[in-house]
C-alpha cells in the first residue's frame, strides 16, 4: 500500500512539476498546464483544451506523463554523462 502511495506521489507532483516547468519554456508560453486544484472538465479527446486567454491547457493526468517521459529522459543523459 505505501508502495502505490509512493509511486502515485511520484507520477503526479514530479510529473507536473517538470511538466509545468517545461511546457511553457518549449512552446513559448502557448501551452500551460492544468492546475492541481481545477475542474477536469471541458477537455477533449487529445487531452487539451483552450482556454479564455487563447492558450491551449493541458489535462493533469496527460501533462504528468509527459512530465515524467521528460524527466526519465532527462535522468537517462545525466546518468549517461556521469558514467
Amino acid at each position: 500500500m505505501a508502495a502505490v502511495w509512493i509511486l502515485d506521489l511520484i507520477w503526479w507532483w514530479v510529473g507536473h512539476a517538470v511538466a509545468r516547468l517545461v511546457l511553457p519554456l518549449v512552446s513559448f508560453g502557448k501551452v500551460r498546464v492544468e492546475p492541481l486544484e481545477s475542474p477536469s472538465d471541458g477537455f477533449g479527446w487529445a487531452g487539451c483544451r483552450r482556454i479564455e486567454t487563447g492558450r491551449l491547457e493541458v489535462e493533469l493526468t496527460l501533462a504528468a506523463g509527459i512530465g515524467m517521459v521528460i524527466y526519465c529522459i532527462a535522468l537517462a543523459a545525466v546518468l549517461y554523462l556521469v558514467h
